[in-house]
């Protein structure tokens, strides 16, 4: 009966926010769209005119009313991902970046800013900043066919899924409780990539069981969504600042990796407020920068080299971090056993 009483208040909360916020982020998006417009017509002037107010209005969308915290969270992810879409193309535009497309024949202005629009990757244009490690050579190592259906996204979606059931299974201990949330992530945002995918899209993510250091963790197998305006917005900007001021490339390239995964801690944080407290808040922005300077230290001792030791370490580190955020979390008390009301109540405590 609780179970029923949390999801009746939540549905009735969802039927109350869901028109103002869509309405808001509609007009909003559709102002976007035609930014995009402008953009794929060459018509820079107006592109750059159209994205301030278009800018305006998605941070607009944050004052809408909204009571249920994790539609709240929801809203705020659609804010700050529009606001990287526009900002990343700026600049990409500005440093004569602009990724072409080369998936088939030249598109309509109308349809090219509509895949401009929708793919976060631009995996349908060249360059793109997509990386994935080829499969390894096991299992079947005598049949390319059958690694390639092993390694497709279905038949990982179905391994990771059996693997969240066996997490979920067991005592929900920190470590269990991070890889259940990791394993969580990979599942919904693979299923949302399945549905909504373009014929050229590849997927999202590498096998998270065959992350072997800090740095092809993040570069090869956890989900690549962000990873152009991580490189516009935060790493170059910064590797060319302190390259100018003569600071040695080791250095600077260093920083510029810890840049990046600031500007995602920034990024996580905003769009998980509503439903953290100011703890939970410190520690999620902790374990994105606190894993951009580990991964620095990972390749400066290591550099590509592969070894079972640094698989060890770098999978103990990371558990580690991701226990005592999961700790200030508490929404993440057991993902099949998580507090559902409490999503929508939210967490304003310290």
């Amino acid at each position: 009966m609780a179970l029923e009483a949390a999801e009746a208040d939540i549905l009735g909360q969802f039927l109350q926010d869901f028109p103002p916020a869509f309405i808001s982020l509609f007009i909003s998006g559709t102002l976007l769209y035609f930014c995009l417009y402008a953009f794929a017509r060459g018509r820079k002037i107006v592109f750059v005119g159209l994205s301030v107010p278009t800018l305006l209005l998605f941070w607009a969308s944050t004052y809408v009313t909204v009571r249920c915290a994790a539609f709240r969270a929801l809203l705020n992810f659609a804010v700050a991902v529009a606001t990287m879409k526009l900002l990343d193309l700026h600049i990409l535009s500005l440093t004569n970046s602009i990724p072409q497309y080369t998936s088939g024949l030249p598109l309509r202005p109308s349809h090219h800013a509509l895949i401009l629009l929708t793919e976060l990757r631009y995996e349908s244009f060249t360059p793109n900043p997509i990386r994935h490690a080829p499969p390894p050579k096991l299992p079947f190592p005598n049949s390319l066919q059958n690694r390639q259906h092993f390694y497709s996204e279905h038949v990982q979606l179905l391994l990771h899924l059996a693997g969240f059931i066996i997490l979920q299974s067991g005592p929900q201990y920190p470590p269990i409780k991070a890889l259940g949330i990791l394993f969580t992530i990979y599942i919904i945002w693979t299923s949302i990539q399945l549905l909504v995918r373009y014929r050229t899209s590849p997927p999202l993510f590498g096998p998270i069981y065959l992350a072997h250091s800090l740095a092809t963790f993040w570069t090869e197998t956890w989900h690549n969504a962000f990873a152009s305006p991580c490189l516009s917005l935060a790493y170059k900007p910064t590797l060319s600042l302190l390259t100018a001021l003569r600071f040695p490339r080791s250095f600077s390239r260093a920083a510029a990796v810890v840049a990046s995964f600031s500007l995602m801690a920034a990024f996580h944080v905003y769009a998980l407020a509503p439903l953290l407290s100011d703890e939970g808040r410190k520690r999620v922005a902790l374990f994105f920068v606190g894993n951009g300077v580990l991964t620095v230290l990972e390749v400066a001792v290591w550099g590509k080299r592969r070894h079972w030791v640094r698989a060890v370490v770098a999978w103990v580190v990371e558990l580690v971090l991701a226990s005592w955020v999961v700790q200030a979390v508490e929404v993440a008390d057991g993902v099949l056993e998580a507090d559902w009301r409490g999503l929508c109540k939210g967490r304003t405590g310290g």
